[in-house]
């Protein structure tokens, strides 16, 4: 490339080129969106406890705590197809009317099942919603500019991260726990209608999406189902519902992205590949704050510190995806070695690092899995709409959001899921924990491997070539 063409290639994706005109309003609207979406995710997650108790609702916590992942995962698992005749105004309407049902449900609950009722509402409209947005972003942004947009989207986690907690806590204690789910849901209707008013900008187009496979959306919900119970029974049987478990709902994840994106080698390899990334990174994020504190001895300071490392290098490493690409050859596997590498650097600080020396080694692994997320993260999920038509934009951004959407639930599992039924049969928490970081490290190391044939989708011996531009394409990039 030469100077005037990188010259031309860096104005196209400065901050400014990308926030001009009303193509820049409805990317501030999305990102505010999203920032409302975070803070609402992290109120949930912190007042939860505090309803079921008041609600005297304990016995529905941990249903009421997974059942909106779990809807969303199953809108996302049937597809695009139901929706893909929809105007974008008609589904975003759609979704955000039920969103609000479902929110002033949960706000207004009486007993722990209304609350578990709106939250299933809610992610009905999530899943609805969830390959929206990354549809606008294949359809108004250029290759070259995608990959610095999803950076951005990955700051709108960071403040909310760190301060979200502190702010709902003053909420909770002003005026109660209502409250507390109330004002987040407010920045999320205020985002969807801001991205309303430029909505028209989108080159939409009826959507070619292939019809759903209930069978293997049967096989996923089973599989997380088996995974989920995996703790109720000791002993050989606890592990072995977990491992099929896992294995069900892998399998089944892959072959539902099969379905959404078709017969492309190199874009469904792209995609798979962020699956195996969030499963990795996510299932680690879900253990590590548990290493710190029970692993380790020390208290929730340390825990918070240790997440917080992650957050931090992600978004900072996503918001200049540039700096990465001159300085390092192959990004996109790069950062899939740092989240393999702290993984397993996880593991040294749960069996013979011990003291400061853990903890130390513990939030400097997952400084550098969180600089991992920010370089692999946006280049393989924009890079996986790269060239697509418009009739293929919605189907393919919904097969995104579902890898990162099941990639995480998965994830829970192979960690948080392996501690719990190891500490069941009476292991040790480090043991537990170490077992969990290297199923994860596992994981992580097969992505490595499999990379070069995931990223180009370059066919195995004897199999015919691809020979469309976007496989010529994947083949270049690498």
């Amino acid at each position: 490339m030469g100077k005037s063409d990188k010259q031309t290639a860096d104005a196209s994706t400065s901050l400014r080129s990308m926030f001009s005109g009303r193509r820049g309003a409805l990317l501030l609207a999305l990102l505010f969106t999203e920032f409302g979406g975070a803070v609402q995710s992290i109120a949930y997650s912190s007042v939860l406890p505090i309803a079921a108790e008041d609600l005297h609702g304990a016995g529905l916590y941990g249903a009421t705590l997974a059942a909106g992942s779990f809807t969303q995962i199953l809108v996302l698992a049937i597809g695009s197809a139901p929706f893909a005749r929809l105007r974008p105004i008609t589904l975003l309407g759609t979704a955000t009317v039920l969103f609000v049902v479902g929110s002033v449900v949960a706000v207004a609950a009486v007993s722990m099942s209304m609350i578990l009722i709106g939250t299933v509402v809610r992610g009905i409209a999530g899943g609805m919603l969830a390959g929206f947005g990354l549809s606008i972003l294949g359809g108004l942004f250029g290759d070259k500019e995608r990959t610095r947009v999803y950076g951005l989207f990955a700051m709108m986690w960071l403040l909310p991260s760190m301060v979200g907690p502190a702010i709902n806590a003053v909420v909770t204690l002003a005026w109660g726990w209502r409250a507390a789910l109330a004002w987040p849901a407010l920045l999320v209707i205020a985002g969807r209608m801001l991205i309303g008013k430029n909505i028209d900008l989108v080159p939409w187009k009826n959507s070619t999406a292939a019809r759903p496979s209930l069978t293997w959306v049967a096989v996923l919900l089973g599989g997380l189902v088996l995974a989920t119970v995996a703790t109720l029974p000791k002993g050989a049987t606890g592990i072995a519902l977990l491992v099929v478990g896992c294995v069900l709902a892998t399998v089944a994840s892959v072959r539902i992205l099969q379905i959404q994106v078709g017969s492309e080698r190199a874009r469904l390899g792209k995609v798979v590949l962020l699956f195996l990334l969030c499963l990795c990174y996510f299932g680690g994020a879900g253990i590590v704050s548990l290493a710190a504190i029970t692993g380790l001895g020390y208290g929730i300071v340390a825990g918070t510190v240790v997440v917080g490392a992650g957050l931090l290098t992600w978004s900072l490493t996503g918001f200049k995806p540039e700096l990465a690409d001159r300085w390092i050859p192959k990004p996109q596997v790069t950062g899939l070695v740092l989240v393999t590498v702290a993984l397993i650097a996880a593991v040294a600080t749960q069996t013979f690092l011990t003291g400061t020396t853990a903890l130390v080694v513990l939030i400097g692994s997952w400084f550098l899995a969180g600089a991992g997320m920010g370089i692999s993260y946006p280049r393989f999920s924009a890079s996986a709409m790269d060239e697509l038509p418009p009739e293929r934009v919605l189907p393919v951004a919904t097969a995104v959001a579902f890898s990162e959407t099941a990639g995480t639930a998965i994830a829970g599992f192979v960690g948080g899921g392996t501690y719990s039924v190891l500490r069941s049969l009476g292991y040790a928490a480090t043991t537990a924990l170490s077992w969990g970081f290297l199923l994860l490290a596992a994981f992580g190391a097969g992505s490595v491997v499999l990379y070069r044939w995931l990223w180009t989708g370059q066919p195995a011996a004897g199999e015919p070539v691809d020979t469309s531009g976007v496989h010529r394409r994947a083949a270049d990039d690498d």
